[in-house]
């Protein structure tokens, strides 16, 4: 998971006017993903959701936002198709060890699962674990008429597309990073957010006061910090791999990079950012000790929640400001996955299409968990019922049209980010960022020769 925490919600949310939410849906839809290996079925036909009726479905789920929202509808899917749950709720590292080992020993027991597309795309794909569902999504008798695959985000649509084309899974969640800042502090001065890197930094600058108030903060802890780093990188305008798949780390964008992430959480982050995972940093913020914070956009819902934040309603959220490579969003997608080696497939795709169908991410916004869905941010129910800043919903639904696969996509993600971990913590803590790039690509370098075969 690249950032989530739990549900919380605001009573104070700012109240939209229709103007205002009509340009919310409007923009949304606009962003929406129009061309992919897969058209949405034209015809009415009926989809016969008692088709498996009796068949049991093994389902594995990592801890997260949208499967708490969406475990509470689960008696509807079984009373719609007569099929029966069974599912596990584990911890995303110990969820994916398991789900590793019985794809090892191809088992079968797992029919579908709720994949991290950003770290399980391309190594799964290449054993052979996913089901491709282009088939699936053609098919009328399986796929309902409102389904409507191509109302799916363009950048969701591309984290779950292989570079054959198949299609590995359908979206759930996207979770790009946006900037959230102390909207009142910023008020007194008459500041907009900022607009640019430079912007950015000069703001943190003027605000940091410490320790009362420190400019900014962004995750140090290796691992942690590889998901904002993205961010900076393309910021920069730096590139993960070169078009033959070998390391792009040894250019000047990378030092400029790292010498602007490190620089920034060294001159202005609390002391100890080096250790700081998303949970240190959205603590620090929500107590009032930070100015300005990049991270995941759902981790905004506890900023809202007077149960757990000192900052509720001073919270403003915008998009990333631009670097001098432009406007770039991060974004980690997860989706629901059928098994190649289920013995159920066609049961647990329609076990999938539920769950990412239009009512299901119409309940997932309405509770504050963000979708893959362009129209849902533009239906009347999530109109009626905003339960968060106006500005949350338009820095998200910016972000989607400027959003960009947060991580490479490559079968050792894992390896990659504890490389590039290591290298900014070695650099936030006073090595040269040069040295610590040529480092890393020499790791990356045969990283990708080992396992990129």
């Amino acid at each position: 998971m690249s950032g989530t925490t739990e549900k919380g919600m605001s009573a104070h949310a700012a109240r939209m006017t229709r103007r205002d939410l009509l340009k919310v849906g409007v923009a949304t839809v606009a962003g929406a993903s129009l061309g992919s290996s897969v058209s949405s079925p034209a015809e009415a036909v009926t989809v016969n959701w008692q088709r498996y009726k009796g068949t049991t479905l093994s389902l594995l789920f990592y801890k997260h936002p949208w499967v708490d929202e969406i475990i509470k509808y689960f008696p509807e899917f079984e009373s719609l198709t007569g099929m029966k749950l069974q599912y596990e709720v584990i911890p995303e590292v110990q969820g994916r060890e398991k789900l590793v080992i019985q794809m090892t020993a191809g088992t079968g027991d797992i029919d579908a699962w709720h994949a991290s597309m950003h770290v399980e795309k391309r190594r799964f794909w290449k054993s052979g674990w996913f089901q491709p569902l282009n088939e699936y999504l053609r098919d009328r008798s399986l796929t309902a008429e409102d389904y409507a695959w191509n109302d799916m985000t363009k950048s969701a649509v591309e984290a779950v597309t292989q570079p054959d084309k198949t299609i590995s899974a359908l979206p759930t969640f996207v979770d790009p990073f946006v900037l959230f800042y102390r909207k009142d502090l910023f008020d007194q001065r008459g500041w907009g957010p900022p607009k640019t890197l430079q912007e950015l930094e000069d703001r943190a600058r003027a605000l940091h006061n410490p320790p009362s108030l420190y400019g900014f903060v962004m995750r140090g802890l290796k691992n942690a910090n590889a998901t904002p780093w993205a961010y900076v990188l393309y910021s920069f305008g730096g590139q993960y791999l070169t078009p033959d798949r070998k390391s792009a780390m040894n250019t000047p964008a990378w030092v400029k990079a790292m010498e602007w992430y490190a620089g920034m959480l060294r001159r202005y982050a609390p002391p100890g950012v080096v250790n700081f995972n998303w949970y240190e940093c959205s603590a620090a913020f929500m107590q009032g000790q930070v100015a300005m914070y990049i991270d995941g956009v759902n981790f905004a819902n506890q900023f809202e929640d007077p149960a757990k934040s000192k900052i509720v309603g001073k919270v403003g959220y915008a998009v990333l400001p631009a670097g001098p490579a432009g406007h770039f969003a991060p974004t980690f997608t997860n989706a629901m996955a059928v098994s190649a080696q289920s013995r159920h497939k066609e049961a647990a795709y329609l076990f999938c299409q539920w769950a990412t169908s239009k009512k299901n991410c119409n309940r997932e916004l309405l509770a504050g968990v963000g979708v893959a869905r362009a129209s849902t941010w533009g239906l009347p129910e999530i109109k009626a019922k905003p339960r968060m800043p106006l500005s949350w919903y338009q820095a998200y639904q910016d972000s989607l049209r400027i959003g960009r696969a947060g991580l490479p996509e490559i079968v050792d993600v894992t390896q990659y980010r504890d490389i590039i971990g290591v290298a900014i913590q070695k650099a936030i803590e006073g090595a040269k960022p040069a040295d610590v790039i040529a480092e890393a690509h020499r790791q990356f370098q045969d990283l990708l020769e080992r396992t990129e075969k």
